[in-house]
């Protein structure tokens, strides 16, 4: 590893504990893709500091507080003869995502264009387009229709962008 990959963890790191609006400009130093002002990240989230250039928010997001987003798995951490292979995936967060509070975003998955995912959900596998999705393991709630998604969008460019 070298001293700037070392330099892009601590600003992740760093940015896990800044309030918001603060914590994005860490993680965009750090590798995270996303644009400045067109994306919420919420208070004490836990973006992947191994890898945060693996992950890629798109605009008009709001990502809660306390929202967990992994974007690898390393078993030789805990025991050497583990039986599941290390890897590292990417996580893509599409436009008008709502991200609940609690929520963890497991490697590999795709957040597809508004969809709402509500409090403590645990996502791990790529969701469908304009939906509601909850629970652990997660499923589909609901359907959002496009009249809902325009109405829910105006709002949230109001109030969090």
């Amino acid at each position: 590893m070298n001293k700037l990959q070392i330099l892009k963890r601590i600003f992740c790191f760093v940015g896990n504990y800044l309030p918001p609006k603060l914590n994005c400009f860490f993680y965009k130093i750090s590798g995270v893709k996303f644009n400045i002002g067109k994306v919420w990240i919420g208070n004490k989230c836990l973006l992947d500091n191994n890898y945060p250039e693996n992950i890629t928010i798109r605009n008009n997001v709001c990502v809660s507080s306390q929202v967990t987003i992994f974007t690898h798995f390393n078993s030789s951490r805990i025991k050497k003869d583990y039986p599941i292979k290390n890897y590292k995936k990417k996580v893509l967060i599409e436009e008008g995502v709502f991200v609940g509070p609690g929520s963890i975003i497991m490697p590999g998955v795709i957040i597809r264009k508004n969809t709402f995912i509500k409090a403590g959900t645990v996502i791990t596998k790529s969701t469908n387009p304009n939906t509601i999705v909850c629970g652990n393991p997660q499923r589909e709630e609901a359907h959002l229709s496009d009249k809902l998604i325009a109405k829910i969008n105006n709002i949230n460019k109001k109030y969090f962008y």
